[in-house]
Parts: structure tokens; C-alpha cells; sequence
């Protein structure tokens, strides 16, 4: 009589350890891509024909910003760049320069899979690109800094600079010119 409990006891256990492996895991959707605005307003020193330098405006007519998360700190970003240069003194507005933006931002805080990045980021920055009015190829090498608010899990905002030289070079012209260059950066956009 003892061995027919203890075999089904055995049993009923082991009827329960099998029931207890199939329940569901919820499916846990990786957050990778982010698809956002990066507006863009620069001054830029002006000299008109009298001599006196006043500022322009390079306004960046489509700014937008795509970045994939490569794992829990780094991503890769892209942003393009195609500025509108509003002058003073009734001047007229022209298309001055095209690029793209790539960097590598390292975010200092960890993400899970199911977030996007948020927090402190830094990294470098390269931008080729090619100004319209003034004929010359242009390359920008330089580092970012920022922060990142993430709301929902999906939405961000971020706050940022940018700083470097960017490398100015005429086609009929042996020489490059260094500028440096310094530009604040604020972003929304949602992780998908």
C-alpha cells in the first residue's frame, strides 16, 4: 500500500514540474531604432558691402535624425543637414551648404531592451559636406556632449553641444582652412 502512494505521489509530481514548464514568458519587443527632429540655428558672421559684419542665420531646412542602438551604451546616428542662410539687410535667403551628420554617442547610463537611450551621452562627430555658395568641400571632425530624457519608454527629448574644426577645402586651391566651430543641438523624437 505505501508503494502505490509513493508512485502516485511520483507521478502527480511530476505531472506538476511538466505543467509548471510551459507557461508563457510575455515576449519582450527589443527597442532599437530612433527616428527624430534635430532643428538647427545657427549664426554665421556676415560681412556685407559696406564693411560692417552683422550675423546671418543658417537655418537647417530638414532635420531629420535617425539612430540604431547597437547594444546597451553605443548607438550609431545619422542626421542630415541642408541649411537655408537667412541674411541681414534685405539680402536674399539662399541654400549655402548640404552634409550629413554621423557620430557614435556612448551613453553613459545602461538601457534595457524594451527602453530607449536616455541620460548622458558623449562622443565623436564627422560631417561632410558641401557648401553651395561659396563652392568648397567641407569636413567636419569634432566631439558632442549631452543629455537625453526618455518619457514613456519611447519618447526623448535631448539637449546637447557639438565642437570641433571643420576643415575647408577650395577645389582650385592647395590650401585647407581650419574653422572652429561650436553648435547647441536640441532633439525629440521616439525609439521604435
Amino acid at each position: 500500500m505505501k508503494i502505490k502512494i509513493l508512485v502516485i505521489l511520483g507521478l502527480l509530481q511530476i505531472t506538476v514540474l511538466v505543467g509548471a514548464q510551459e507557461v508563457e514568458r510575455p515576449e519582450i519587443k527589443p527597442v532599437r531604432y530612433y527616428f527624430g527632429v534635430q532643428p538647427g540655428l545657427m549664426p554665421v558672421l556676415f560681412e556685407s558691402y559696406d564693411g560692417a559684419s552683422k550675423y546671418a542665420w543658417d537655418i537647417n531646412l530638414v532635420p531629420l535624425t535617425m539612430e540604431y542602438a547597437v547594444n546597451r551604451n553605443w548607438a550609431i546616428r545619422a542626421h542630415t543637414i541642408c541649411d537655408l542662410e537667412v541674411r541681414p539687410d534685405n539680402f536674399p535667403a539662399v541654400i549655402t551648404s548640404w552634409g550629413i551628420e554621423i557620430s557614435a554617442p556612448y551613453y553613459l547610463s545602461l538601457k534595457n531592451s524594451e527602453e530607449g537611450h536616455r541620460g548622458f551621452h558623449i562622443g565623436p562627430v564627422v560631417t561632410p559636406g558641401y557648401n553651395l555658395l561659396n563652392k568648397y568641400n567641407s569636413l567636419k571632425l569634432g566631439g558632442m556632449a549631452g543629455f537625453s530624457l526618455l518619457f514613456g519608454n519611447k519618447w526623448s527629448f535631448g539637449i546637447g553641444v557639438q565642437a570641433g574644426y571643420e576643415l575647408q577645402k577650395y577645389p582650385n586651391n592647395r590650401f585647407t582652412r581650419y574653422v572652429f566651430y561650436n553648435v547647441p543641438a536640441l532633439e525629440l523624437g521616439i525609439w521604435l
